[in-house]
């Protein structure tokens, strides 16, 4: 293999994240799977545009969106009446990011580059709670987001695809009647989202500065006629909880989750048509747990379990010209089970101007597939053979056959940090160190990737005036995208700002926080790759 490609194919890492996930039809949620491998995602601090501001701080900072409680911690619905706001609250959360990734052409022999991934998201999610006396609470919390990437599909091929998502989930909590103990609730909720996916194909744009693939090219088709391009997830479902209130010393909530998806996927041109769908019931059991120990220590613990099993079907004809029969078929494609937990917990300390905390998080998930008999008639399988034995067929375009495998992915991620208020009042400083370890292992295709991330974050808060707060942070992230491999390393430095308005007596309060990143190889090769990537995230938030 040439230099030239080794380094390419390691350049292009995420984009083979990405590739990834868009071909994996078993991500119900592959939203979220595709816009996770550009970084968009803030994890813990999805709700504070105040941390982005102040370096992505994640553990300290004493923020309100970020507090060890059933709701902003475990997303656990019993936590919206035993929230620490007693009062009605109106969140709103508008926010915007973008990727560009690109490495030198030609060898480096010239100042041109060629650009390899880039990505666009817009996104406003909001909450709206209606709490009645510490009684009663309802309300609901909901998401619409737009995605878009550009990936390198070919030497001169681009994949263009677009997302949209959709959420909405109604929420009631209150305490449980006719039971003389004010300390038993219960929850109800439901739960909708639609995901829609569509991609095509263009060649990339030459210009005197390099090629890109985030301008306009001439559309081309696509050589594969039977993947999907184009994707719809249908998510419907809701579930129950029972929690248990004993103040601020414990608390205790079990809910359990039913969602179907339903997952259709289509490739159609002129003369072909290409279908791929699936029902996919998910059951989910959390349980989860927050509380104090003395005046000083927070603590919290959350667990998941879910587990689903599906079919998926196939539906495909196509024309095989003027007098001739269509080539046909439809039946079973492959049998899917999935099993998966996950657990979080964490910790914060806190006496005077000086706060502690930390959390450790655990991850597991399998998915198993399984082929039709043999003896199947309807299978993919018995078509693909079929099919490569007709007269004129051209076996070229055929994808392979589906084989039994079995996946396993596990994780783990770890931090902690310290903040301190200074002696004037007026200053906060922040400082946290973060690392995290993520493998894959295949039946048919091994162990690995290995995926390796540390990272140290520092942030300051300045507040301004009594109304006006400023904020400035840093990170330094060091990554490794598959320690089983060479020259996958990168280094990203992080610089971000943000502000926060709260006037005196009013009824409603804004913060907005923004971020950029450059990342580049941490190793040596003559293609240099480098990507950049922004996020701006604000809040509006109203009390009635």
């Amino acid at each position: 293999m040439s230099p030239r490609r080794r380094v390419l194919l390691s350049a292009l890492v995420p984009t083979v994240i990405l590739i990834a996930a868009l071909a994996a039809p078993a991500q119900a949620q592959f939203y979220d799977a595709v816009r996770g491998s550009l970084g968009f995602t803030l994890d813990a601090i999805e709700r504070s545009p105040r941390l982005l501001g102040m370096g992505q701080l994640t553990y300290v900072g004493d923020d309100p969106q970020t507090r060890v409680t059933l709701w902003d911690f475990a997303a656990n619905p019993l936590g919206v009446l035993l929230s620490a706001d007693s009062t009605s609250t109106i969140e709103l959360y508008p926010a915007t990011s973008s990727y560009s990734g690109e490495h030198r052409a030609d060898d480096g022999a010239s100042d041109l580059w060629r650009q390899v991934l880039s990505g666009r998201e817009g996104r406003v999610s909001g909450e709206v709670w209606r709490r009645m006396g510490g009684r009663l609470a309802y309300g609901v919390a909901g998401t619409f987001a737009e995605l878009s990437t550009d990936a390198i599909a070919g030497e001169a091929v681009e994949r263009r695809s677009s997302y949209a998502q959709p959420t909405v989930m109604p929420v009631l909590v209150g305490r449980i009647p006719l039971i003389k103990s004010d300390r038993w609730l219960y929850s109800a909720r439901l739960y909708y989202s639609g995901e829609n996916s569509t991609a095509d194909y263009n060649e990339t744009v030459v210009g005197p500065q390099g090629e890109f693939i985030d301008q306009l090219g001439e559309p081309v088709d696509a050589t594969d006629l039977f993947d999907p391009m184009d994707y719809s997830v249908r998510s419907l479902g809701g579930g129950l909880g029972i929690g248990y209130d004993r103040g601020r010393a414990v608390r205790v909530a079990l809910a359990v989750d039913r969602i179907e998806h339903v997952i259709e996927g289509t490739n159609e041109a002129y003369r072909h048509t290409s279908e791929r769908r699936e029902n996919r019931p998910v059951l989910q059991q959390q349980l989860s747990a927050v509380g104090r120990l003395g005046r000083a220590l927070e603590w919290g613990l959350d667990g998941r379990r879910w587990h689903s099993d599906s079919e998926q079907s196939w539906y495909f004809t196509a024309s095989a010209g003027v007098g001739s029969n269509p080539l046909t078929g439809r039946g079973k494609l492959l049998e899917r089970e999935e099993d998966g937990q996950a657990l979080r917990a964490r910790l914060r300390w806190s006496r005077g101007p000086v706060e502690l905390g930390g959390g450790v998080a655990t991850s597991y998930r399998e998915v198993a597939i399984t082929p039709p008999a043999i003896s199947d008639l309807t299978s993919f399988n018995y078509f693909l053979n079929r099919t490569s034995l007709r007269q004129s067929a051209d076996s070229l375009l055929l994808p392979d056959s589906v084989s039994a495998g079995k996946s396993e992915e596990r994780g783990w991620q770890a931090g902690g940090g310290l903040s301190v208020r200074l002696p004037c009042g007026r200053t906060l400083w922040g400082l946290e160190y973060q690392m995290a370890e993520y493998e894959v292992e295949n039946s048919t295709g091994g162990v690995g990737p290995l995926r390796k991330v540390w990272d140290v974050r520092t942030g300051l808060e300045y507040k301004v005036t009594s109304v006006l707060t400023g904020r400035l942070g840093y990170r330094y992230r060091w990554t490794d995208e598959d320690d089983y491999t060479v020259q996958n390393e990168y280094i990203g430095n992080m610089m971000s700002l943000g502000l926060g308005v709260r006037p005196s007596g009013a009824t409603w309060g804004f913060e907005a926080g923004y971020a950029i990143e450059w990342l580049q190889g941490d190793y040596g090769t003559p293609l240099e790759p480098r990507a950049s990537r922004q996020q701006l995230a604000s809040m509006v938030r109203w009390v009635f």
